[in-house]
């Protein structure tokens, strides 16, 4: 998390000194991290010589700059006095064994931000309006503040103490927080965040954070998050991120602007909750929900067979008879197409009960129900009607060509005799075509009467209504 973030306040218009200035601030950020996030402090002599390079490099273009501008000769060697007192800071600080300790480091920190505000939005302002060409500020300071006041100080601890709670409280919670500047890019990940991913490095992560997200989901969260820029709302996410196994976890982020009192975006905060494990949930209740859609489709389909099924023949029952008689009346009406219904009846079954048994008798009932089928084609369809009466459709068949199918069932019953009985087994049967503008019901009806018709000529045999 950077302590301060570069923007125009901190500018004065001279492209030289501001890209110092720049480098002035980088440092701060890296020494103010070390500091709030535990880590690793900097050697002395690092410390001390970065800002001796800073200030033989920065103060000579400065004073340079003042030879020239238009300030009174006192504001000049004000600000002279004050890049010597730089220098003998630095210089102490050189002379320090102890700068690895916190409270030391925490002063140093204070020393630089002091000069980052006093100097910079101070002396620096003057210096760039007495330059033609430079910027005309419009802060106005009386005298060179090598040291800002009580406010301004308590300011800076309110700041520092503001940052020291943000991390404790970041780095402490499992929700994954990371933070950007007004052009998106981002200089802050908590250390769930890090661990999360296997990335200790922050400047690596500022870098290279899309690369985990999941490639599936990465132009539709950078869509997101430049709406959030462009619009300044908020906006809830969901993305799949991997974390440092290899492994990609589904995560919920609210991504918030940050807005100052005027209305400037300051840039982006967002946290993001694991929430892979109610994915799952949710998975395995939609796996389970369609699983359980297809079961109850099977067990309906199952039970609606069953409905249309004679339990103890296997063929269909009346009721489908019934239901694909009225279809294929339909269908033949409509497009002209011949249908057929033969009205079959097992001749004197009921000697065949009362000689053998209702065992025998059922059984009979049985192979004449498969016999009859096995003369049949996929599209036809037999069904038991009642007691020892069977009805067939025969779509797309003409009433002579159903004669010769009907008499060649008729002939098969007649050899089958499964129980080696007494008697032969016979059925009469009833044939009729279905007429124009003529009901389901009413070819039944002529069928039935057919098969009484072969009833009357003494059995086994086929008559036709025509």
């Amino acid at each position: 998390m950077q302590f301060f973030y570069w923007n125009k306040s901190f500018e004065i218009g001279i492209g030289e000194i501001d890209r110092q200035h720049r480098k002035l601030v980088d440092f701060i950020n890296v020494l103010a991290a070390a500091i709030v996030e535990g880590g690793r402090l900097p050697e002395v002599r690092d410390v001390a010589g970065q800002l001796l390079e800073y200030a033989a490099s920065h103060f000579r273009a400065e004073e340079k700059l003042m030879d020239g501008c238009s300030l009174p000769d006192e504001e000049k060697v004000s600000h002279r006095h004050a890049h010597s007192l730089f220098v003998e800071k630095a210089q102490e600080i050189l002379l320090r064994p102890d700068l690895l300790q916190e409270e030391v480091s925490q002063q140093v920190l204070e020393f630089l931000t002091t000069w980052l505000i006093s100097h910079i939005l101070g002396s620096d302002l003057k210096i760039a309006q007495g330059v033609p060409g430079g910027t005309q500020g419009q802060k106005q300071f009386d005298e060179l503040l090598v040291d800002i006041s009580p406010v301004e100080r308590m300011l800076l601890g309110a700041l520092t103490e503001t940052e020291r709670r943000f991390r404790l409280i970041s780095d402490h919670t499992p929700v994954l927080i990371w933070v950007s500047d007004a052009t998106g890019a981002r200089g802050f990940f908590n250390r769930a965040w890090s661990d999360f991913v296997g990335v200790k490095d922050d400047s690596t992560l500022d870098d290279e954070w899309l690369t985990f997200v999941h490639p599936e989901d990465r132009s539709r969260y950078l869509a997101l998050i430049e709406s959030v820029m462009a619009e300044s709302g908020s906006v809830e996410v969901e993305y799949r991120l991997r974390d440092y196994h290899g492994m990609y976890h589904w995560f919920l982020e609210r991504v918030l602007p940050r807005i100052d009192t005027t209305g400037i975006m300051l840039g982006l905060i967002a946290s993001a909750t694991d929430i892979t494990s109610i994915k799952q949930a949710e998975a395995l209740l939609s796996q389970s929900n369609r699983e359980l859609e297809q079961e109850v489709a099977r067990r309906t389909e199952q039970l609606e067979q069953l409905m249309l099924t004679d339990a103890l023949t296997g063929v269909g029952n009346r009721r489908m008879v019934t239901r694909r008689l009225e279809e294929e009346v339909v269908r033949s009406h409509r497009y002209g197409r011949p249908l057929t219904v033969a009205f079959f009846d097992i001749d004197l079954f009921k000697n065949i009960n009362d000689t053998y048994g209702h065992a025998i008798g059922d059984s009979v009932l049985t192979h004449v129900a498969q016999s009859l089928k096995s003369c049949l084609r996929d599209c036809d369809l037999i069904g038991r009607f009642g007691g020892e009466e069977f009805v067939v459709l025969l779509p797309e068949t003409l009433l002579d060509v159903a004669h010769g199918v009907t008499e060649r069932m008729r002939r098969a019953v007649e050899q089958l005799n499964p129980l080696h009985l007494s008697r032969s087994v016979t059925i009469s049967v009833g044939l009729a075509e279905l007429r124009e503008n003529e009901t389901g019901d009413d070819l039944l009806a002529r069928s039935d009467r057919a098969l009484y018709l072969a009833k009357k000529s003494g059995r086994n045999c086929c008559r036709v209504d025509r």
